[in-house]
């Protein structure tokens, strides 16, 4: 059995307001043709306020790709790393007992890679087995899970730290005025969330996992690279392309599992925005009201990219279903990807 233990979430110490990010941006580029329909894009994302690794005044300055780098090697190191501490501990488990470690970021590159960095940290043991995963981007939190349950199939018995870390305000571009970068602006947050997948402690038990990778669709999530590092790009189809996956997905849930019959216990759903979120409500006949974690991580952090799944499953075990209750976990990403684990929550 893969069950996953209550994942620990770890935050930055700045923050910043939508109004203040509106604001910014609406001074920085008072002179743009759309200014008033992007700052309008920008107020729907529901996002009040998010998490900062740095003061909102270094963030908005113009640095390098040098620069952004060895931000996230330090700060993106720290957050993990304690994140994970804190999920170990919940979870009665020491770094010792850890046989594989899967991590899951976005939001920067480094060599070695923050899994090694962080397992130094922690002091996993030498021969800890570390899969790292740096371009799933959303979907992050739902795959290094469905990843979790396969080591586990593989290795019974064996316990896996999964760690996802997401400085998304390093990819923040004052000279970029393209409505995307507005959107984008307005909605992510940095963050880092860990938990503990073992088979004897109480849960999520991850049960099955489903993958599709939509067609024809590279472009509708990307970043585009130069000197100053990240251009994040969505291209606003992206909600059309999730709701003709649905219809996969939903054939899949009903072969496959009974998660949908009529509906599940508990849903821990990316946030994605809220027409994401329509959609997979309309998709798979899943009612809007079991969307009020993912609106409530959106609304206080934020799009955190792949801490998102981790956030509203720690949000979940804090009013846990009850033993037996079946429950899906969803999250979109780059590709554009769509990544489906169901569970059951277990006492023991």
């Amino acid at each position: 059995m893969s069950i996953v233990c209550r994942p620990a979430l770890s935050l930055p110490e700045h923050s910043a307001t939508l109004d203040e990010v509106v604001a910014h941006m609406a001074k920085l580029h008072a002179g743009h043709p759309r200014i008033r329909s992007a700052l309008g894009l920008m107020r729907n994302t529901s996002v009040r306020t998010r998490s900062l690794i740095d003061p909102f005044d270094t963030v908005t300055r113009p640095r390098t790709f040098g620069e952004r780098m060895r931000r996230y090697a330090t700060a993106g190191t720290a957050l993990g790393a304690g994140a994970a501490e804190r999920a170990l501990a919940q979870a009665d488990t020491t770094p010792d007992e850890v046989d594989h470690l899967v991590l899951v970021s976005c939001t920067g590159y480094l060599l070695p890679g923050l899994d090694a960095c962080i397992a130094g940290r922690l002091g996993l043991r030498r021969d800890a087995r570390r899969l790292a995963f740096t371009q799933v981007g959303c979907a992050g939190g739902a795959y290094a899970l469905a990843r979790a349950r396969e080591l586990s199939l593989a290795h019974p018995g064996s316990v896996t730290l999964v760690v996802a870390v997401e400085l998304c305000s390093l990819s923040y571009q004052p000279g970029d005025d393209r409505i995307a970068s507005f959107v984008s602006t307005a909605l992510f947050g940095d963050a880092a969330a860990a938990c503990v997948v073992r088979d004897d402690r109480p849960g999520l038990r991850l049960d099955a996992a489903y993958e599709d990778l939509a067609p024809d669709t590279l472009r509708h999530i990307s970043y585009d690279v130069d000197e100053l590092g990240f251009h994040f790009d969505t291209n606003p189809r992206i909600s059309r392309v999730v709701a003709e996956s649905m219809p996969l997905l939903d054939k899949w849930l009903r072969a496959n599992t009974s998660v949908l019959a009529p509906q599940p216990d508990f849903l821990i759903s990316h946030t994605g925005g809220p027409r994401i979120m329509y959609e997979v409500s309309k998709g798979l006949g899943i009612p809007l009201a079991m969307f009020e974690l993912s609106e409530n991580s959106l609304a206080r952090r934020g799009n955190t990219a792949s801490v998102v799944v981790l956030d509203v499953l720690e949000q979940t075990f804090a009013d846990p279903p009850h033993p037996g209750d079946q429950g899906l976990v969803i999250a979109f990403g780059p590709g554009v990807t769509t990544v489906a684990v169901t569970g059951t929550w277990v006492t023991a």
